[in-house]
């Protein structure tokens, strides 16, 4: 397997994008772009880099007939990314709610409905709602109410919500997971080169 097979295989293993995997190696987008297309080579400073990131050795890297890392990246390197199932939901539930109310209101424009007019009462104390068969017009609001849509709205808006909450919060769930890895790498990186310091 090609160097840049095997980035691209680690960098999917973890989930991460051209534009995340460049962000850590401290590189562009354009750099790690020409890697996994095989038109240029990391140097030895971004091998060291890609190696500790993904937890593999340097020989693994290099060497073509090497299929798999060995080691505990071995399973990442293998494992595809799955999409989370609250993220599909999330998104179902909020496509679904948003056309929904869409729909609606598109149906609305173009279906006439009774449209009472606003006049005040007799003492012209309040206004009241003078209802005529002959005063038409598009309103979305007297269009649910004829066709009794009031639950149907009601629930695609509660879908909508719903859909978009989980969104976020997985959003964030990831972003948070993100840190910790990333804190949890550099406290091994400080702990190995401590213990080469001490050792040496």
């Amino acid at each position: 397997m090609k160097l840049s097979e095997k980035i691209i295989r680690l960098r999917k293993g973890r989930g991460l994008s051209q534009e995340e995997l460049a962000e850590r190696l401290g590189v562009s987008r354009q750099a790690v772009s020409r890697w996994e297309s095989g038109t240029a080579l990391p140097d030895a400073g971004n091998l060291r880099q890609i190696s500790r990131l993904f937890e593999v050795s340097a020989d693994y890297l290099l060497d073509e007939e090497r299929e798999s890392p060995e080691g505990p990246a071995a399973a990442v390197a293998q494992k595809p990314h799955r999409t989370n199932g609250k993220v599909i939901a999330g998104g179902c539930m909020a496509m679904l709610g948003f056309w929904g109310n869409v729909i609606i209101y598109i149906a609305s424009r173009f279906v006439e409905v009774m449209i009472p007019r606003k006049v005040w009462s007799t003492d012209r104390s309040t206004w009241q709602y003078w209802w005529n068969s002959n005063v038409t017009g598009h309103s979305w609001k007297y269009f649910v109410q004829k066709y009794d849509l009031e639950w149907l709205v009601a629930a695609l808006t509660v879908l909508l919500i719903v859909g978009v909450v989980l969104l976020v919060r997985e959003r964030r769930r990831t972003l948070y997971k993100q840190k910790v890895c990333g804190r949890s790498r550099l406290l091994r990186g400080a702990a190995q080169a401590g213990n080469w310091i001490f050792s040496g």
